[in-house]
């Protein structure tokens, strides 16, 4: 049978608090990349306006064209590893709700060395979007570059932050300060780091389908 937790009272007392603060946490961000996204479509298919010069001409379309965005090979790697990050927090929850303090840490370092790689990986697709929208004779054609590039940075940014939160829980769980009842620390940033998976496959998936 799991023994007393020594932080059980403390704990429970402020795990409401703290799941609520973590849920409005989360939904100011899905609504951020949400708009976001919406901004990136509007762009990518701008509405048509009314050529008051011809009455009757109806709706027509900016002839503006531009360059197709191509995605890098990086990123499409990059999810690979965020996917495996979200796996490794998982079993990070399961070990200690188990008690399995070893296994615990074993996959806390593990999902952080795997945050570190996916920025790494990633760092290379960014680049590769930067160096594309700023071609030589540069005309305007290639903003779709510009734009993945300014909201994966944005995401990068957020992973930045979740591998510092990250960073606090591996400290505090070779601290023995995680056990069977006190772990919500652990449960919101697995939660921060899923979320930041999401908002990555809704990203990716809108520069796929708007190529």
């Amino acid at each position: 049978m799991l023994k007393q937790s020594l932080y059980s009272i403390s704990s429970r007392q402020n795990l409401h608090q703290a799941r609520w603060f973590f849920y409005v946490l989360i939904a100011s961000l899905g609504m951020f990349f949400a708009g976001m996204l919406i901004t990136y479509l509007k762009v990518r298919y701008p509405s048509y306006t009314v050529d008051e010069a011809v009455p009757g001409s109806g709706f027509v379309s900016a002839p503006k064209s531009f360059v197709p965005l191509s995605i890098p090979f990086s990123f499409w790697l990059s999810t690979g590893i965020l996917a495996v990050n979200s796996w490794l927090l998982n079993r990070s929850i399961a070990a200690v709700h188990r008690e399995r303090q070893a296994a615990f840490r074993k996959y806390l370092l593990f999902a952080w060395w795997t945050a570190v790689m996916f920025l790494i990986v990633q760092s290379f697709g960014m680049w590769f979007l930067w160096s594309e929208h700023f071609v030589e004779g540069y005309d305007g054609s290639t903003k779709y570059f510009g734009m993945s590039f300014a909201l994966s940075m944005i995401h990068a940014l957020h992973i930045l932050g979740g591998l510092i939160y990250l960073g606090f829980v591996i400290y505090f769980a070779f601290q023995g300060r995680y056990d069977h009842e006190n772990h919500w620390h652990v449960d919101n940033c697995a939660g921060y780091w899923h979320f930041l998976g999401i908002v990555w496959l809704a990203m990716l998936a809108t520069f796929y389908f708007t190529q």
